[in-house]
């Protein structure tokens, strides 16, 4: 189900396809998900690069 069937008064079977509203709606989601994928990959980019440090400077890496 789309969802502006519910609240859209121009709603047709298919009209999504060329509706500006629709089309408006999937472009600010596009950004949104692109804008979380950069904030995840920058802070996972980050978590991972602590990590190694971490692991390079405990104790037992230097027993060995």
């Amino acid at each position: 189900m789309l969802p502006c069937q519910n609240t859209c008064p121009n709603y047709q079977h298919g009209c999504h396809k060329n509706c500006a509203a629709w089309k408006e709606l999937q472009e600010r989601q596009r950004l949104q998900r692109q804008q979380k994928k950069a904030y995840l990959d920058y802070y996972n980019d980050l978590c991972i690069t602590m990590a190694r440090q971490f692991r390079a400077m405990s104790p037992c890496r230097l027993v060995r």
